[in-house]
């Protein structure tokens, strides 16, 4: 979710995520959350989320 800096923290993003978890669920799939900021990191938790891993990122240059 990116959420405009001047509309932050009132819930907006938490709503959008769980509609989708919801609509993700009953259409039998497994949703998954990647986050690096700790507020999207908040919101997932918020949802029922738990943490079990970290993802990498490499640029490699050719």
């Amino acid at each position: 979710m990116l959420t405009a800096p001047g509309r932050r923290g009132r819930g907006l993003a938490r709503a959008v995520a769980s509609a989708a978890v919801a609509d993700a669920l009953a259409s039998g799939l497994l949703p998954q959350w990647r986050a690096r900021v700790a507020p999207s990191r908040r919101v997932a938790r918020a949802l029922g989320f738990r943490e079990y891993g970290e993802q990498l990122s490499l640029r490699l240059d050719p």
